[in-house]
């Protein structure tokens, strides 16, 4: 246990930054969420965030902000903004870096830790991945699925002494977090299982569960995670097979997480860009690199590609 109370930052406080800022309140830490969208943070401001779902009906009263610039410190940065927001919400919080502040990417795809490295320096980053659910209903209010572990640690491995404090403060909040010592790894193994569903769900409306009951999508799905599988191996980056599939049944087991669409198709039916181009577009590029042919998640790309096009406007290349 700790007895740290950290002052956290959530830049990005959509379904998941709002859930985990939430249960950071109420676990007694000093929470501000942070997101562009106006609507929503008048919502929690004026009438709390509301919370559906796990743990039942609740409210909880958390500041909010648009404006980064109206916070003069945090301990931790937890990013959780969508991939394609990841460098303006580092520019935002560049600030609270300089005082010290440390950012805990726990977005979707690869290369998010990366873009706030680049802003804000390698060694004020740790990587992190989280298989926890949360939807956004509309302003101000959101959908709990479940509890599941989340981990953190450091780029480059090793289990340092300041990801184990932040951990345990996360911990004792009552966000169960642990120290993975090879965290690109573990961001690999969450990035198959996106790999498995994202699309699939985004191009049929369908939530997780429901796509493993149908054979015809299973074997696309498992098709998209061999292939990712590929382009790990060719990079010298070490998986087990079976543990994947162990944390694809995992997110996509009806009565928890399986019964939430992924947050790709959720951007879909919303109208808004997707992160397509880190979840799939970033192992397509490597796989280019590498030598590894990816012919079903090219398709499952260009599908999302059409779909944002159709329902996002001109995004789409």
């Amino acid at each position: 246990m700790s007895d740290w109370k950290p002052k956290i930052v959530v830049a990005g406080a959509g379904g998941m930054g709002a859930l985990f800022g939430a249960i950071l309140q109420d676990g007694g830490l000093d929470v501000t969420l942070v997101d562009t969208n106006s609507d929503h943070v008048s919502a929690i401001r004026n009438d709390g965030l509301k919370i559906s779902g796990f743990g039942g009906d609740r409210t909880v009263e958390i500041t909010a902000t648009t404006d980064a610039s109206d916070i003069d410190h945090a301990d931790v940065i937890l990013f959780q903004c969508k991939a394609h927001g990841t460098r303006d919400a580092a520019r935002a919080v560049r600030h609270l870096v300089d005082l010290g502040a440390i950012a805990v990417s726990f977005q979707n795809g690869l290369g998010n830790e990366e873009l706030i490295a680049e802003e804000l320096g390698k060694a004020s980053v740790l990587g992190g991945l989280t298989a926890m659910a949360g939807c956004m209903l509309g302003p101000g209010s959101i959908v709990d699925f479940s509890r599941v572990p989340s981990y953190i640690g450091e780029m480059d491995g090793g289990k340092s002494k300041r990801a184990e404090r932040i951990a345990g403060a996360l911990s004792a909040a009552g966000l169960e977090t642990h120290v993975s010592g090879d965290i690109v790894q573990e961001i690999w193994k969450k990035l198959l299982g996106n790999i498995s569903l994202s699309a699939i769900s985004g191009a049929t409306d369908l939530t997780s569960a429901e796509i493993l009951r149908i054979p015809a999508l299973k074997t696309v799905s498992l098709q998209a995670i061999d292939e990712a599988f590929a382009v790990a191996g060719a990079l010298g980056i070490a998986l087990d097979r079976e543990a994947v599939l162990q944390g694809m049944e995992l997110i996509s087991a009806p009565g928890g997480t399986g019964d939430n669409k992924s947050s790709l198709c959720v951007d879909i039916l919303n109208g808004r860009p997707t992160e397509v181009d880190f979840i799939y577009g970033s192992v397509i590029s490597k796989g280019v690199q590498t030598g590894v042919p990816t012919p079903t998640l090219n398709a499952l790309a260009a599908i999302v590609k059409g779909l944002e096009s159709r329902y996002c406007g001109s995004r789409a290349l």
